[in-house]
């Protein structure tokens, strides 16, 4: 082998590897996912974790855990089933309601990600509170700049003289990345969807027991 073949060798090798990396370097859109959940146990019984949770507002805590900001929130909707409760008002007092409530809100955010390029989010969402399961649903109603979908859910039912709680999230962020960097891009999705629910569980705990001491649990005006 002469000597130019062994230099015409190396230059089909060098300008491979340099098309391979130009490829591995140009950027594409990328559609990184993250879904995370928990359960855990609060040292609260359901009467009262329900109780609180209805009658103060828990949401600026939460967000606030997920990267967000509350700006703004409406009630939509909101239905009292009584039929399961032959003294709706004495047991409210008492802390012992057996009324079910469903309620729909409309939530307006501000975003505190700079991975984001969007300042809001609005949010929808639904929440059915009966006697025995509290179940709520969180998403988004549209896209919001690259953050193509958001939700989170929590569920709450009694055990014994404790509540039982599970949290969940799910995001999906649109993202242009060089090739080889979309499973980083997932990675940093996914650990972010694993933060908010750290966050929201740490604030829900907090939050219940900053309430669940007290005898009387006045509603927020």
């Amino acid at each position: 082998m002469n000597h130019r073949t062994i230099v015409a060798g190396v230059a089909l090798i060098l300008i491979a590897l340099a098309t391979l990396f130009a490829w591995f370097m140009y950027p594409i859109d990328h559609s990184a996912s993250g879904t995370h959940a928990t359960t855990f146990s609060v040292d609260c019984d359901y009467d009262k974790f329900r109780q609180i949770m209805v009658r103060k507002n828990a949401t600026a805590k939460l967000v606030a855990q997920s990267g967000m900001t509350l700006v703004d929130e409406q009630i939509e909707a909101m239905d009292l089933d009584t039929s399961n409760d032959n003294r709706p008002l004495l047991n409210a007092i008492r802390g012992k309601s057996r009324t079910d409530v469903t309620a729909v809100k409309e939530i307006t955010v501000q975003l505190d990600d700079p991975a984001i390029d969007a300042d809001r989010l609005v949010l929808s969402q639904h929440a059915d509170v009966q006697a025995d399961l509290m179940d709520v649903i969180t998403k988004s109603k549209a896209a919001a700049g690259n953050l193509r979908n958001y939700e989170t859910t929590l569920q709450a039912r009694p055990n014994g003289g404790q509540t039982d709680v599970s949290i969940s999230v799910s995001l999906q962020v649109d993202v242009r990345v060089p090739q080889m960097f979309t499973a980083k891009a997932d990675r940093e999705v996914q650990q972010s969807a694993v933060d908010a629910v750290v966050g929201q569980a740490e604030a829900l705990k907090s939050f219940v027991a900053q309430y669940s001491d007290k005898k009387l649990i006045l509603p927020e005006l």
